[in-house]
């Protein structure tokens, strides 16, 4: 008898460590494969095979905002951006050892695509400062917010072989660029987590943002995969928040934990966030000529496309492009297009590109045609400058 009743204790017992342990599990449940789900939001996506559109300018990545004075603002890497000075060349990357090299700058771009014109309104340490040794890191802009008439830009440190950030922050302009101010004491960001910062294009002057909390994607280690793997290479796009007033404030931020229910759950804790992407997919396996086996989360940009009430996250690798659609910014995210490149060399009629992005202010009006800004300058190829290429989808 006394056999029996323990037998019925530890069944009761261990039936009740499975309820916990299921319940644990749904709270922190999230749409999230080793490879992600296909799409099928839209019946086809196709992106032109090259830059069609160039501008006279120097930079890289240049992540953007569209403000209340209806001008787009772009911050570049290593570059002078719209405004080219003595010593520099349209086009062409900087010399890193001169005088005159910017490794960031801040551009006020007018008009639309086939006719942009635009001027470069800060650089360098204007900007922001470098939190590590200047001898192996410098500045490199990820995201950038217009939110209620303000420029909110994330600044991280890149180490100078590009295979490792430890630190970021934001700085924030009050005057539309011209000036930034930013916690001089500390990075917000450090340690190696959510360093690469990429903000959610919530249209211009974040007016269509589904609360009063600024969005921002984040990752962890390094801004695309490590090529000499100094950390791990990036397989996971984070998402936090903050409220609109309290953009600079770290204290504030909160990071997606996991769905409960089918409502997001948020926590304030950092190591505690959960991915709202997670793709293990390595391209270029072993691949003969370096660099190979590349992961394919990476800086790029997340901009929500009203027309068809999609978010879109524009990610690559060193030779392909990795898109992503979801119906929330949680998602479920699904990869609806991967356009390969193949591997150098590439030629001004064929390339790929780096520091993929999506301004909101280049989407059309029913959300078919949007505008994707890259660069790359190598295997033959060069667009280093603010250039762009169409994306066009047709929703099923």
């Amino acid at each position: 008898m006394m056999m029996k009743i323990r037998w019925v204790v530890y069944v009761a017992i261990i039936l009740v460590i499975g309820v916990i342990f299921l319940q644990k599990f749904n709270e922190k449940q999230v749409q999230v494969a080793t490879v992600p789900e296909e799409s099928t939001f839209f019946s086809s996506a196709t992106i032109e095979e090259s830059d069609t559109y160039n501008t006279q300018t120097q930079g890289d990545l240049w992540p953007s905002c569209w403000a209340d004075d209806d001008e787009l603002y772009a911050a570049n890497g290593d570059g002078d951006g719209f405004t080219v000075g003595p010593g520099n060349v349209v086009n062409v990357p900087p010399n890193g050892g001169s005088s005159y090299f910017n490794d960031i700058a801040v551009s006020k771009i007018t008009g639309m695509p086939e006719n942009l014109t635009g001027e470069t309104i800060s650089k360098g340490d204007q900007i922001g400062q470098i939190w590590n040794n200047p001898v192996g890191y410098n500045r490199k802009p990820n995201g950038m917010a217009c939110v209620d008439g303000d420029l909110y830009l994330a600044v991280q440190d890149l180490s100078k072989d590009f295979n490792d950030v430890p630190a970021a922050t934001i700085v924030k302009s009050t005057d539309k660029g011209k000036t930034w101010t930013w916690d001089t004491s500390a990075p917000m960001f450090d340690e190696y987590l959510f360093t690469t910062i990429m903000f959610l294009d919530y249209g211009k002057d974040y007016e269509n943002a589904i609360d009063e909390y600024v969005y921002a994607y984040g990752l962890d280690y390094n801004w695309r995969d490590s090529f000499n793997d100094r950390v791990e290479d990036p397989k996971d796009l984070y998402l936090a928040r903050v409220p609109k007033t309290s953009i600079q404030d770290r204290s504030a931020w909160e990071f997606f934990a996991g769905v409960k229910g089918k409502e997001p759950t948020w926590t304030k804790d950092i190591k505690e966030k959960v991915s709202v992407l997670h793709d293990e997919r390595v391209l270029y396996k072993d691949a003969e000529v370096a660099p190979n086996n590349l992961t394919v989360i990476s800086q790029g940009s997340v901009v929500y496309n009203k027309p068809l009430d999609r978010y879109i996250y524009t990610s690559w690798t060193e030779y392909t492009f990795e898109f992503y659609e979801a119906p929330t910014p949680w998602g479920p995210w699904k990869l609806f297009l991967s356009e390969d490149f193949g591997q150098y060399p590439w030629s001004d009629t064929h390339n790929g590109g780096y520091g993929v992005t999506i301004p909101s202010k280049f989407i059309s009006g029913d959300g078919k045609t949007m505008y994707v800004q890259s660069n790359t300058f190598m295997g033959g190829a060069n667009n280093y400058n603010f250039s762009l290429r169409k994306l066009q989808v047709e929703p099923k």
